[in-house]
């Protein structure tokens, strides 16, 4: 059992370490602003300049995602697969809990800004 966990341990090591290095070295990592927190809905609100990344998250709830203005994302999830979007000003998507593991860089000319709602 000890054996087993020290390769998860070390699984997860790698993996996050390869999404780090993907990200590319200098990027500056910022965190989100809670604006609210209850027993029953979170609300995040991120704003990326050019070239920042959000830390590598876990989306383990669903939410709803609203972009407030919008901006071209790479997201690097924990495989260390890229895929780049555009983020629209206006849209609005669910996204339903998956336990998904990545982080995402603004890679466009734009401040990107969103708020996710987090449904408890």
């Amino acid at each position: 059992m000890k054996r087993f966990l020290c390769g998860v341990f070390v699984g997860v090591s790698v993996a996050a370490l390869a999404m780090m290095a993907k990200q590319g070295a200098g990027q500056q990592i910022v965190q989100p602003q809670v604006i609210v927190d209850t027993p029953r809905v979170k609300m995040v609100r991120w704003v990326l300049k050019p070239g920042e990344w959000t830390p590598i998250h876990t989306h383990d709830l669903d939410h709803i995602s609203v972009v407030i203005h919008g901006s071209t994302l790479r997201d690097v999830d924990k495989s260390g697969t890229a895929k780049e979007n555009v983020q629209k000003t206006g849209t609005a998507v669910y996204v339903p809990a998956t336990g998904h593991t990545h982080s995402f860089g603004n890679i466009g000319e734009e401040t990107f800004e969103s708020i996710s709602i987090e449904l408890k």
